[in-house]
């Protein structure tokens, strides 16, 4: 009985522990917009990861290292933007292109994604932006969600990709997803097979 015990214990441990894993996400919102708005000072895009840029006014966040995925995030608890315009004077400039980079210190950061959300195909407009922010919103949307690797634990700093923002409108709220180890779902296998054999063992009769 005894054994049987520790058994259950260590099923509901492994499945406790996997769905905390599983289920760490936390909703990153970027204001693109005015004096204290989130922005770099690249002049040309795209920028490849490994690049060593400048930043103002980032969005921090301590990450463990592992793998994540970065989506949009509007219409979930938390998220503040849907998408953002880089020159509001200007027609067709409604986006929601980010830079996710690694603090470095000194002012300095290194890129980890540049993530470009799906473009106006017609490209019509400066930087294949769109028309309308329902358009820019709905694109968004749809865009696959970005990969990202930390290699090791570190700040991770987010920004919108404009090097001026006082023109700008709205922002970028992202979500921010830790993708589960390959063990972690061994694990999870593992606390389910222990749950169904308890499970199999009390309904046996005696």
């Amino acid at each position: 009985m005894k054994l049987r015990a520790i058994s259950l214990s260590l099923a509901a441990w492994t499945l406790a522990v996997c769905a905390t894993g599983a289920a760490a996400q936390t909703v990153v919102n970027i204001n693109g917009a005015g004096s204290t708005g989130a922005g770099a000072n690249i002049f040309a895009y795209p920028v490849a990861p490994g690049s060593v840029v400048s930043l103002f006014n980032p969005v921090l966040l301590d990450m463990a290292a592992g793998d994540y995925q970065l989506k949009d995030a509007w219409g979930l608890a938390g998220a503040l933007y849907d998408t953002w315009n880089f020159e509001q004077s200007a027609p067709g400039s409604w986006a929601s292109h980010f830079v996710a980079a690694e603090v470095l210190g000194g002012g300095q950061y290194k890129v980890l994604v540049d993530g470009v959300s799906l473009l106006d195909p017609t490209c019509k407009n400066h930087f294949c932006a769109w028309d309308t922010q329902a358009q820019a919103s709905a694109a968004f949307l749809a865009t696959p969600a970005f990969s990202m690797h930390l290699d090791h634990a570190m700040t991770v700093a987010f920004v919108s990709a404009d090097y001026y923002l006082p023109d700008n409108l709205g922002g970028i709220s992202l979500l921010v997803t830790a993708v589960p180890e390959p063990a972690s779902f061994g694990l999870l296998l593992l606390g389910l097979l222990g749950l169904s054999a308890r499970r199999l063992q009390s309904k046996r009769p005696g």
